[in-house]
């Protein structure tokens, strides 16, 4: 896909290109009237020459050795210039003539007086031979090939450093809007560029994204209370469920009640922990960092998950490098470890076969897991919700978390997929 610049650019490549090969005929014409006229101008002058100069002391006599020696300014009789059709004097004419350099008629520029010697009337011809058709076009091709390309270059780089200074606001502009983070918050600052769509482009850009970036806030802020208002009734729906457990009359259908009012609760209380985890991390709430050793970390959080592992017959297999020692915040290191090392038991296979792979280096900490689904659609994954099975577990924020808590530290989380196992790597970009 090309550039606006590149495209602008072909644009008026090709239509030079055009412009100066249809402006060939004229500039061949145009020239070739220039040319006669230069001609004209010098036959006339001969003619004015001869007339000043020799006709005073010319004999009838000196006609003849006059016209052998000097064959483009002859002297001719009435009759003479009849049959040469000699009609229009005083005025340059266009008239073929035999060329015995050319050996075959050639056209010239005649230019006819009246004149008197020794009384008599005759005709002095005044002519010069044209250059032929052809071999003009010949010269003229040179020579405006050369005016071609000399003018074509110098266009060709004159409009693209002008394109240059005329498209750089825009790209200024457009480099600050890729640059634009939504969740950091900074709105852009666009200069003064002189231009009126260019100034009008800017406005509707800094409109848009205060819009949305206030949409973005309240949208942040509604989370957040929202998350913070549901804690103390989801704590009172506890609490009651937990009396009501305690009452031994409780009929079996109650009992099975009640455990899936347990389990609707529980998901409603991870789901809002996750939902007050991502305010929290939309408002750089930790900032807070330290030197924390990778490993031990990871070792607890695995030694936590395991009885989860093995309940699901999952073999976990790890590769670890010795003291790969971070700077990161170590509250959202634990919920990141624990994010994807849940989310690769939750989505593993059950046949038996059920493994993790996880491998932490200097460079990288990946986690691979097998699975009985396709390749996830890398598009979605990390968004908030997106669930790549509805009869899996989960409320679907698991990643976006993971992902939110990369991003905070700098770190880039990828997704692959490669035999038959789903692999999100951490590059830590040391």
């Amino acid at each position: 896909m090309k550039s606006l610049l590149n495209k602008s650019t072909d644009h008026f490549t090709i239509s030079t290109i055009i412009i100066l090969i249809c402006c060939s005929p004229l500039f061949f014409i145009i020239m070739k009237h220039f040319y006669a006229e230069d001609l004209d101008e010098l036959i006339i002058f001969r003619s004015d020459e001869f007339v000043a100069d020799h006709l005073p002391q010319f004999s009838i006599n000196e006609i003849s050795i006059w016209n052998n020696y000097n064959e483009d300014m002859c002297i001719v009789s009435a009759d003479e210039a009849t049959n040469l059709s000699i009609k229009d004097m005083h005025h340059v004419v266009q008239k073929p003539f035999f060329n015995k350099a050319e050996g075959h008629e050639v056209d010239y520029r005649v230019f006819s007086r009246n004149i008197e010697i020794e009384g008599k009337p005759y005709i002095l011809l005044s002519r010069i031979a044209m250059i032929e058709d052809k071999d003009l076009i010949r010269t003229l091709a040179g020579q405006y090939g050369i005016l071609f390309l000399v003018l074509f270059v110098c266009m060709f780089v004159v409009q693209r450093i002008m394109s240059k200074r005329l498209w750089k606001p825009f790209y200024n502009s457009l480099s600050k809007v890729e640059k634009f983070d939504l969740e950091r918050g900074n709105i852009p600052k666009f200069r003064n560029t002189q231009v009126k769509e260019f100034d009008r482009l800017n406005t509707i850009l800094t409109n848009l994204i205060d819009n949305n970036l206030r949409a973005y806030n309240q949208q942040k802020e509604f989370v957040q209370n929202a998350s913070h208002e549901l804690q103390t009734p989801l704590a009172v729906f506890q609490s009651k469920l937990d009396v009501f457990f305690q009452d031994p009359n409780l009929t079996k259908e109650q009992v099975e009640t009640i455990h899936s009012l347990y389990d609707i609760l529980s998901r409603m209380t991870r789901l809002n922990k996750n939902l007050l985890l991502l305010a929290r991390i939309d408002n750089n709430q930790f900032n807070e960092t330290e030197n924390i050793d990778f490993n031990k970390i990871l070792l607890k959080q695995l030694d936590n998950l395991k009885p989860l592992a093995e309940s699901e017959n999952i073999a976990i297999t790890t590769h670890l490098s010795e003291h790969i020692i971070l700077k990161a915040n170590k509250i959202l290191l634990e919920s990141l470890i624990n994010n994807l090392v849940v989310n690769a038991i939750s989505h593993n296979i059950s046949n038996g076969n059920a493994r993790i792979v996880i491998t932490l280096n200097s460079d990288f900490f990946a986690i691979q897991n097998t699975s009985d689904t396709l390749p996830l659609d890398k598009e979605k994954i990390f968004r908030r919700f997106s669930r790549t099975s509805e009869n899996r577990k989960g409320n679907g924020m698991g990643l976006s978390i993971a992902y939110q808590i990369c991003k905070l530290h700098n770190w880039q989380l990828n997704y692959k997929y490669s035999d038959s196992m789903h692999c999100f790597v951490i590059y830590f970009n040391n």
